[in-house]
């Protein structure tokens, strides 16, 4: 049976690194929500948010795909608080019974160092500075007990 893993993480915590080794293992398919942003919209698109639902629309109908060809799934999205790892949750379930969630950890030290970094010398990451790196940090909510779901824990790499 077919699996969907979903990656939860910050930022510069190492998520896709670890989702693209994860579908390399596994013969998946890794869906990375920034990268299909970027290649659609750029690394600095306006109206982010409609534009994040047009592609996680197209995520989810893809992943979906995937899993009806038995084909496992890694969501590389960050799911960043519990409401939505209780949402995503909730519709791979209805996809197949193997959901999983990889937790990476990762100092914010480091993580806010490969973010500015990426930023000055990857064309095809998105726009993220010191400013919007803090602000985006206040809606992280770190894996906790009230995620009862599935999970392993990663280190980042």
């Amino acid at each position: 049976m077919a699996a969907i893993h979903l990656m939860v993480g910050f930022i510069g915590f190492g998520k896709t690194t670890i989702a693209k080794q994860l579908a390399k293992d596994l013969n998946g398919k890794c869906f990375t929500h920034d990268e299909l942003m970027v290649e659609r919209y750029g690394n600095n698109p306006d109206d982010f948010k409609t534009k994040y639902k047009i592609v996680d629309n197209y995520i989810k109908q893809e992943a979906s795909k995937c899993i009806c060809n038995n084909q496992d799934v890694i969501l590389d999205y960050g799911f960043w608080d519990h409401a939505t790892r209780y949402e995503y949750y909730n519709w791979a379930k209805k996809l197949t019974d193997d959901v999983i969630f990889h937790v990476v950890e990762c100092d914010l030290n480091t993580a806010k160092k490969r973010v500015l970094n990426r930023t000055k010398t990857d064309p095809n990451a998105l726009f993220i500075d010191k400013n919007i790196f803090n602000v985006l940090l206040t809606q992280y909510e770190p894996w906790s007990d009230k995620d009862n779901f599935p999970f392993v824990f990663h280190k980042s790499l």
